[in-house]
């Protein structure tokens, strides 16, 4: 039996480094709101730590309907052979300790070697590895520990982006724009302060963002699906629900087939070469991108090694779990500001997509995958279509 932990500020853990770490606010309720989300990707004899009687309840409900894992209890303790949190940092190991875990644990060591690999500057090995290999890959990002390298870069260049090694979601990055000006140099100093570096980027013009989604199991790496997302203002908002030969179709308009298959090949091997030995067993991602350059499409196969569970992953395995053949749809992350606003929302949504269920499986419809309340204000949920293409979602 394993046990699964809902803890999305791991990005924000990994920045800080310590065992100490303690969330923001903001980040403490989107674990709190979205805490079921792993019983849609954990095995049915695994458990969940669900944190209070309301995320019980709703897993309640839900089985009625689905297979899904039991919530952790104490009684539980002894039958648990391994621990899968959404991601690895001191602050998670320290907080699985507390609750008894000690045994099962990677070594401190193991946990570091993770935060190294999940620094942002992981996807310049992984580009120079593809381009040994003959893949197409863009300009090489830089890491720059000095200051003046950075400025050097970003007034040598119209347009770039400077990144923090470790941040949240859609965070730590500036936009540069031909020159420094104080704002940028205020972050970058900051950050080289803090992290020891920055990595350096030419600026793409972004088409379509994705990702290739991998399984490892500490001894080698296997593709585990597609994952075709949608952002809001530089930070994720969604997925799309489809099969990966159809989401391989619509990326198939925009580059070749070939060139993203070769992409597909290369990467298990490139990748068990940086990941086996440090430790890492689980899902992870890589954030890739379709580009326009002179009025060609390009792909950019690495943006960003996501070495955690995510969303794309969240959502692959709900598709291919839970909805019927030939259906599409979109998987969303709402956030929504003030209390009622959640579950006006969600009961608008259950009255215009009532569910449809063929062989068990959803055919149509709206779903809720977390619990919503007056007081939410974070949910997950999914819309499924019989007559959408991705077209029309993306």
């Amino acid at each position: 039996m394993k046990l699964h932990l809902f803890n999305p500020e791991n990005d924000l853990a990994l920045a800080d480094g310590s065992f100490n770490y303690c969330p923001p606010p903001a980040a403490m309720r989107i674990a709190n709101d979205l805490a079921s989300l792993p019983l849609w990707y954990a095995g049915e004899d695994d458990c969940v730590v669900l944190p209070n009687d309301e995320h019980c309840e709703y897993r309640n409900k839900i089985s009625s309907f689905f297979s899904v894992a039991s919530p952790f209890g104490a009684e539980k303790l002894k039958s648990i052979t391994a621990c899968m949190p959404w991601g690895w940092s001191p602050q998670v190991k320290r907080r699985l300790c507390v609750m008894g875990f000690e045994n099962l644990l990677p070594s401190d060591s193991c946990v570091a070697r993770i935060r190294e690999l999940s620094n942002r500057k992981s996807s310049i090995k992984i580009l120079s590895a593809l381009k040994e290999r003959g893949v197409d890959t863009p300009p090489l990002p830089l890491y720059c520990t000095n200051p003046d390298d950075v400025a050097c870069f970003v007034d040598s260049r119209p347009r770039c982006v400077v990144k923090a090694p470790w941040s949240g979601s859609g965070k730590g990055i500036m936009w540069g724009i031909g020159r420094v000006e104080t704002p940028m140099e205020h972050f970058y100093k900051g950050v080289i302060k803090r992290q020891g570096g920055v990595v350096c980027e030419e600026f793409l013009n972004a088409k379509v963002e994705f990702a290739m989604e991998f399984f490892t199991n500490g001894n080698a790496v296997s593709f585990a699906g597609y994952s075709l997302f949608k952002s809001f203002k530089g930070s994720y908002s969604g997925n799309i629900l489809a099969s990966d030969s159809d989401i391989e179709l619509f990326l198939a308009k925009y580059i070749p087939l070939d060139e993203l298959l070769r992409v597909k090949s290369a990467l298990p091997d490139v990748l068990s070469s940086l990941l086996c030995g440090s430790g890492y067993e689980g899902y992870f991602g890589i954030d890739m991108m379709i580009y326009e350059s002179n009025g060609t499409m390009r792909l950019n196969p690495c943006m960003e090694l996501n070495l955690r569970m995510n969303m794309g992953m969240v959502s692959r395995i709900f598709f291919d779990r839970y909805v019927a053949a030939g259906c599409k749809g979109e998987y969303r992350v709402n956030f929504f500001k003030k209390p009622g606003e959640a579950l006006a929302a969600h009961l608008a949504d259950s009255t215009a997509f009532p569910l449809e269920f063929t062989d068990g499986k959803i055919k149509a419809g709206y779903l809720n995958l977390s619990p919503v309340t007056e007081s939410s204000h974070y949910s997950v949920s999914v819309i499924l279509y019989k007559d959408k293409e991705i077209e029309e979602m993306y």
